[in-house]
């Protein structure tokens, strides 16, 4: 009897064991995940990098806050978003097992959203088990090189909806909503085909415009960096006179005597003139006698 009983305790257990603990029906999912500059499994980089606190933050921020997981019919498809758009190019993606054996995977980009100011491109992937390191590879412009580093999926945190992903199961205006852990994330509707061709994403260059600031015109802000500029008036004969500072006073004196002589200059023409017609009257009458 006790025999019977230890073979299906053991029976029990062995079932226990066998069981999936994170057993999923058909369906898209939110999950969160962990991330890692080193490899997990060796503590080292795979890119030859020295900076390890560095590039741990980098990944933290790169990568969105969850993941979207898609099973059907026993396949599994993960869709991760990856930041900083603006300064990254040529993404592609491998697969790591608990083993450490790691194999490329081609990658689709299914849309697009935006975190800290820059954009977030997702990519699917398909990958055979969930217990795997997701390790995307990608050209990062202001370090000039490579970048490579790991993402476990937290397949127990995983709850039903799609986020800021577009699921390719489930339609995106009957996709359940959820909040994400990247408050600042907005959904950007995708424009690319339900059938998605594998793509590389481009530099996204940032269009704000800078907005000029207007501020008080002084004449000192006017004569702010000019060259070649006399701050003095100039004399009757066309030259500078170093005597005359440009000021309101100097202005109006000099403007008083230019108004003076081009009154005198007009008197004067006015008695040649004179002088002109009333000779000219005079020989008229001597010719007529």
């Amino acid at each position: 009897m006790k025999r019977i009983l230890q073979i299906n305790i053991i029976a029990l257990m062995m079932l226990l064991f066998l069981s999936p603990v994170n057993a999923l029906n058909d369906g898209a999912y939110l999950i969160s995940r962990s991330t890692s500059y080193v490899n997990p499994l060796t503590g080292k980089t795979e890119d030859g990098g020295e900076n390890i606190a560095l590039g741990d933050s980098m990944v933290g921020n790169i990568v969105e806050g969850q993941l979207l997981l898609e099973q059907t019919g026993g396949k599994y498809y993960i869709t991760v978003g990856l930041g900083l758009a603006s300064n990254v190019s040529n993404v592609r993606f491998k697969v790591m097992t608990s083993s450490g054996a790691m194999s490329s995977v081609s990658a689709t980009k299914t849309g697009s959203s935006s975190a800290n100011g820059d954009t977030v491109n997702h990519y699917r992937i398909q990958v055979s088990s969930l217990d795997i390191y997701i390790s995307p590879i990608m050209y990062v412009s202001p370090m000039g090189r490579d970048v490579q580093f790991f993402i476990k999926p937290n397949i127990s945190s995983a709850i039903s909806g799609t986020g800021v992903y577009n699921s390719q199961m489930i339609p995106q205006s009957q996709a359940p909503t959820t909040s994400t852990e990247n408050q600042s994330s907005t959904t950007t509707q995708s424009s690319t085909p339900k059938a998605q061709e594998e793509t590389t994403p481009k530099a996204v260059e940032n269009t704000e415009a800078s907005q000029a600031t207007v501020g008080i015109i002084t004449k000192e802000s006017l004569m702010e960096n000019a060259t070649g500029l006399s701050n003095h008036l100039v004399n009757s004969k066309g030259k500078v006179d170093t005597k005359l500072k440009l000021t309101t006073k100097n202005i109006k004196k000099k403007n008083q005597k230019e108004q003076k002589a081009s009154s005198h200059y007009s008197l004067w023409v006015i008695g040649v003139l004179g002088v002109i017609v009333v000779g000219g009257v005079v020989y008229v009458k001597k010719i007529k006698k």
